[in-house]
């Protein structure tokens, strides 16, 4: 006989599509993400806060749910909504025009909250809706006995927030029927009764915390609190319409994200936690479209925390890598792939475009309308990590090298929206560091120093859908043909362009080691500069008083030789002669010889020296006219002998300060000789003791071929470039002495003649510093201004008497106006995060009037500006723009 039976649900299966099905907490949010999304919400929030036990809220200010929207869709597992293309009407658009591609697939979207904490109080309201509350514990899900269609999930719509607040614990109340029964239904409550014995049996088992005393344990009231419900929008009257999710109970990973401590200080696994959450929520929407493409606009999202009353950004849009930083790469490509997997574009390499490139696919594709991948968009940037090889600035290197951690990545974006979990450094969906661990110069694209990625739509590219859990897209053969498609345009791009096979890479290579050589130069000027300024001023402490000493010698001696009766014998103005010769000799080792032009705090010192030596020199000239002429008024009859000893004794002299020199550099090269060998033993051994550990760890099966071949190939470029500046410089220095070239003569000569331009650099760093120190004071104030204004709009909504009322009222009136005065100031800023905006021509005369407005009134100024002037549009930082106006007004005032 044929019996027929329905599939039955355990709780758990709720559990398993939601908490256990999601990748993990980063992509959790992501989910909800899209749900806001869809939702049409202009703005969402995550915001974590700190306390004995932390809450986190997720808020939109989407369209909403009304009572029968949250029984029948939200709390219908797999609802036919997205199966169905059916749009959502204008008035809950939030007033968004056109339709916006929906994100979710399979309806289960929504249960990946539970992966963020275990109890949940979502609130919603739709437009002229009352406001709906439901909560939920999802571990009652986790219990294996009890049936699905056993557990009641309380609802409650309230009229406004304060009956919200009420009827908490009434909830909490009902909840907990899903633990004890409720009385209704005998045979539920006997079903529930039995089903927790059973769990709670096998957790005692197992060793495991009882889930049901945790869940009786929760005192709603403790959880929360007024900051929290003050996140969301509705809350604050800010919106009519809007979706809150408070969740207490909160994982690990949003906890982490409330730590203040330094990356040095934090924990491997907090940093790991904060490495992931940034990884998956940086640049959701995608930020790498230009002004003339389309993109999302009217989607903003973010992450704060809050720490007190301090709240700190996380993630937001000011802080995200945006297409202007994107432009900044020196390798990019970008371009169309067509159906049949045709790459047409072009490609940046080394800071040169190229357009019309073209790359053909591996072979032609034959594909069915279920396997087809359709046409796609690829934009992928990256850089030289190796710093000799880069043609980006110094500063331009580093923040790309610092920031790749957090923003890099291959990212995939469906219909402006990340894909997860593409673009994480634990994903490598196109094989990028595969290809690397094999020839790291030939493939030149490295997973974590790319920035942007492929674009796709859920239109044109329907068979290339996520797995359930969001790990990726399904493995099917429109997913294989999509990757091999991107993986041949890298590699021939790599070829053709910028890996070791291209021959512009070569060429390019020259002209930025030469760029490289002048910088070198450059900084061994500088080196000098700061090597000569230290010998001059040891040179004027040790040696100024025996100038001192020696300048009033000579001007004894000029005295004597005054009176020519001091002299009468021929013997003693020879011995005078030899005497002066000697002094000479003297003189000239106290000389500084050639000096610096720019001399910094010692030059004053320098000045007084170099007098005290022009003096000394000018009685030496004079003595040394007088000792001729006294010699010429003797009759001698052996004028040979007296030049033969004049001979001998300035010999002597100039032998001596040979012995002097020559042992200094025998000594001098004994010791490089010395040093030079150690460096070479050292060098033949550092690669060997560098990388000995990669291979040991290999064999003990501690790590991977993949990434010990990564280390050894990094160990690899880093001993090479210390190798090429150990070594060559000795090299060239050796050859330039061999050709007689004065190097340290030349360099002087090379300082000096930029030192001009230094002191204008100076100048300008000078006004710089000013700039950066206010607006670090700023970063401060900025912070207490929004503390003061929420404590204000606080006390405003209590009873306060017709004095309290007239003092707030003074308080309010001063704090905007200070408020109004800082914020006049903060386009003006020089660091941080370099934000373009469009600016028009009346924004920049509004801006100069009002800062000059005082003045203007003052003087009786009429300030006024041409039509043509308020049309103009400008898209660049107002840090560069405002100050020129205002430079420019000033200067005619």
């Amino acid at each position: 006989m044929v019996i027929s039976a329905a599939f039955q649900t355990r709780a758990r299966t709720i559990d398993h599509l939601g908490r256990e099905q999601i990748a993990d907490c980063p992509t959790a949010i992501s989910e909800l993400w899209k749900n806001a999304y869809d939702a049409y919400a202009r703005n969402v929030s995550l915001n974590i806060f700190d306390g004995d036990t932390p809450v986190a809220t997720l808020v939109d200010d989407g369209h909403g749910m009304s009572l029968d929207d949250i029984i029948n869709k939200w709390l219908t597992v797999g609802t036919e909504s997205k199966a169905i293309k059916k749009d959502i009407p204008y008035e809950d658009r939030n007033g968004i025009d056109h339709i916006r591609a929906k994100q979710g697939q399979k309806g289960i979207g929504r249960l990946s909250c539970a992966a963020l904490g275990s109890l949940m109080l979502l609130v919603s309201k739709k437009k002229d809706s009352p406001l709906v509350a439901c909560l939920l514990d999802w571990r009652i899900f986790e219990n294996p006995y009890l049936m699905l269609n056993d557990i009641k999930i309380p609802i409650m719509e309230c009229s406004d927030k304060n009956e919200l607040i009420t009827v908490i614990p009434e909830m909490f109340d009902a909840l907990m029927g899903n633990l004890w029964g409720d009385g209704d239904d005998i045979l539920r409550d006997n079903r529930i009764e039995q089903a927790w014995e059973n769990y709670s049996e096998l957790e005692k088992n197992e060793n495991n915390d009882i889930t049901k005393e945790a869940i009786e344990n929760t005192v709603i009231n403790a959880f929360f609190e007024e900051r929290h419900f003050q996140s969301w929008p509705v809350w604050n009257n800010k919106t009519t319409h809007g979706t809150a999710m408070f969740i207490a109970g909160i994982h690990d990973d949003l906890i982490a994200q409330l730590s203040t401590d330094a990356g040095s200080e934090a924990q491997g696994a907090e940093v790991r936690a904060k490495e992931r959450f940034l990884q998956t929520l940086n640049s959701f929407v995608n930020p790498f479209k230009r002004e003339e493409e389309e993109q999302i606009t009217d989607f903003k999202t973010s992450v704060i925390a809050w720490n007190g009353n301090l709240q700190r950004f996380i993630i937001d849009e000011v802080r995200n890598f945006d297409i202007s930083n994107f432009d900044q790469l020196e390798h990019i490509v970008e371009g169309n792939i067509d159906e049949n997997g045709l790459f047409s574009g072009r490609v940046k390499a080394f800071g040169e475009w190229f357009d019309n490139i073209t790359v053909k696919p591996k072979t032609v594709y034959k594909t069915r309308k279920d396997t087809r991948f359709g046409p796609f968009f690829l934009r992928l940037g990256t850089f030289e990590v190796i710093r000799k090889n880069s043609t980006l600035s110094d500063e331009q290197h580093a923040t790309f090298d610092r920031i790749r951690d957090q923003f890099g990545g291959v990212m995939v974006f469906r219909d402006d929206l990340r894909v997860m979990p593409y673009g994480r450094e634990d994903n490598d969906f196109f094989e990028i560091e595969k290809r690397r661990s094999k020839n790291a110069g030939l493939y030149m694209f490295s997973n974590r120093a790319c920035f942007g990625g492929v674009y796709i739509t859920k239109e044109h590219n329907p068979n290339l859908r996520d797995k359930a859990g969001r790990e990726g897209i399904i493995d099917n053969k429109a997913s294989k043909l999509f990757r091999e498609i991107v993986e041949n345009i890298l590699i021939e791009i790599a070829k053709r362009f910028i890996g070791r096979a291209s021959n512009i890479r070569d060429e390019k290579l020259e002209e930025i080691n030469a760029k490289h050589a002048a910088l070198k130069a450059d900084e061994d000027r500088k080196k000098l500069l700061r090597k000569e300024q230290r010998r001059v001023k040891t040179s004027i402490q040790r040696d100024r008083i025996s100038l001192e000493h020696l300048r009033n010698e000579f001007y004894e001696i000029s005295q004597l030789l005054s009176d020519k009766n001091n002299f009468k014998e021929l013997e003693e103005l020879l011995q005078l002669k030899e005497n002066i010769d000697v002094l000479d000799g003297t003189l000239k080792n106290l000389s500084l010889g050639s000096v610096p032009r720019n001399l910094g705090s010692i030059e004053k010192d320098y000045r007084q020296y170099r007098d005290l030596e022009i003096d000394a020199k000018s009685l030496l000239k004079q003595i040394n006219n007088s000792v001729y002429l006294a010699l010429d008024h003797f009759t001698v009859k052996d004028d040979y002998s007296i030049a033969e000893k004049d001979f001998r004794s300035k010999a002597a002299i100039l032998h001596a300060k040979i012995r002097k020199f020559s042992n200094k550099g025998r000594n001098i090269l004994k010791e490089e000789t010395l040093r030079f060998e150690e460096i070479t033993n050292n060098t033949n051994k550092a690669f060997h003791e560098k990388t000995s550990q990669y291979l040991s760890d290999l064999q003990e099966n501690r790590t991977s071929l993949k990434k010990t071949l990564e280390n050894l190939d990094l160990a690899y470029q880093i001993q090479d470039i210390e190798i090429s500046q150990t070594y060559a410089p000795y090299i060239t220095a050796l050859e330039s002495l061999r050709e007689e070239i004065d190097l340290e003569g030349l360099a002087i000569s090379s300082v000096n003649e930029n030192t001009r331009l230094k002191k204008q650099v100076e100048q300008v760093n000078a006004l710089a510093q000013l700039g950066i120190t206010v607006e670090i004071i700023g970063h401060e104030i900025e912070g207490f201004d929004m503390t003061i204004e929420r404590g204000i709009n606080r006390l405003s909504s209590t009873n306060l008497d017709e004095y309290q009322k007239n003092a707030l009222s003074s308080i309010t009136q001063a704090h905007q106006s200070l408020s109004d005065s800082w914020r006049f100031l903060s386009p003006l800023k020089l660091s941080g995060d370099k934000v373009r905006a469009f600016l028009s021509g009346k924004d920049i005369f509004d801006y100069v009037n009002h800062f000059f407005n005082i003045k203007f009134e003052k003087d009786s100024i009429e300030f006024s500006c041409s039509t043509n002037f308020l049309d103009i549009s400008l898209y660049d930082q107002p840090a560069r723009i405002y100050p020129v106006f205002i430079n420019l007004v000033n200067n005619s005032r």
